[in-house]
């Protein structure tokens, strides 16, 4: 059983003054307000503290499992410190959550982008976990007396939820959970239940051949000779023409046919719909091109070979 985080603490330095913005922008920041605002008795005291909040009245927030604390200054300048609590998850409750996220990848992602998707709450709630404060869970405290919410902890209540809107993880960590270790949990579920779903034919994997015959398209037939007179006739082997002196027709047929293989390697690349955004692979060396000449020919001396008709062939390889 998972237990939650004991004694860990972040703390929050003081945005800016947000004065005409919005207190809360995300889905769960304006559920965190309901809370906040469904369970006030003086609506006086909400209204005050917004505008506290907007004004940038809210220090430095402290926020660890079950509670969260700033100071807050009055109309009248006196700091004031308040804390605001919500109940933390037992064990069995954060093992029943990390079950709920790590059931679905998209609920893991969208965390780790810092966003809360409905439908995680939604599946969270359905296994029993209300991951967002309900209507009186949310309990004020403040030095300046009042028992309940006043200007100065309802500036907090508001304040906490812009915090919200940018980093989800806080009010997980307000519930018990740190962040590293939240996603510590889930990487080891994550890898659980992989381990649990792989089968023998799992292991085993898919053959190459049928790997290849789905992914790679079939190469094009052999173009037509192109008309006599318009681009020369075709080399044809062991014709009229002797060949020079010193040229060995066997190396040049070799050359001829690994240019072809490249061609028609290029040509079946550039009939592929994705082409046009792969990236264009650097020029070969002499010395890397010597290597795959070799390699065609393994056992034998083809370098030496194609020294008269490839210069410096034979000491590519050095």
């Amino acid at each position: 059983m998972s237990t939650p985080t004991e004694g860990f603490e972040r703390v929050l330095s003081a945005p800016p003054p947000a004065r005409g913005r919005r207190s809360a922008a995300t889905w769960w920041g304006v559920r965190w307000l309901a809370a906040l605002e469904d369970a006030a008795l003086e609506p006086e005291h909400l209204r005050a503290g917004r505008r506290l909040a907007r004004a940038g009245a809210v220090g430095a927030v402290s926020v660890r499992p079950g509670r969260i604390t700033a100071v807050v200054q009055g109309r009248d300048g006196t700091g004031h410190r308040c804390d605001i609590q919500l109940p933390a998850f037992d064990g069995h409750t954060w093992d029943r959550l990390v079950d709920v996220i790590s059931a679905e990848a998209g609920h893991v992602a969208a965390l780790l982008d810092r966003d809360l998707p409905t439908t995680l709450a939604q599946d969270a709630e359905a296994a029993g976990v209300d991951v967002l404060p309900g209507i009186g869970e949310l309990e004020p405290t403040c030095e300046c007396g009042a028992w309940d919410h006043c200007p100065h902890s309802a500036a907090l209540g508001y304040h906490w939820a812009r915090l919200l809107d940018g980093e989800p993880f806080l009010l997980l960590l307000l519930r018990g959970r740190a962040e590293q270790e939240l996603v510590a949990s889930l990487q080891h579920r994550v890898a659980v239940r992989a381990a649990a779903g792989s089968t023998a034919e799992d292991v085993r994997g898919t053959p190459a051949a049928q790997v290849y015959a789905t992914a790679v398209p079939p190469l094009p037939g052999t173009p037509p000779e192109p008309p006599a007179g318009e681009a020369g006739p075709p080399i044809r082997w062991g014709g009229s023409t002797p060949p020079g002196d010193g040229i060995d027709t066997e190396a040049l047929e070799f050359l001829a046919a690994q240019a072809a293989g490249r061609a028609r390697l290029a040509l079946a690349e550039a009939l592929d719909p994705r082409h046009a955004d792969m990236p264009t692979p650097p020029e070969p060396t002499l010395g890397q091109d010597a290597r795959r000449l070799a390699a065609a020919r393994p056992g034998e001396r083809i370098l030496h070979r194609l020294a008269p008709v490839l210069p410096d062939a034979d000491g590519a390889l050095a």
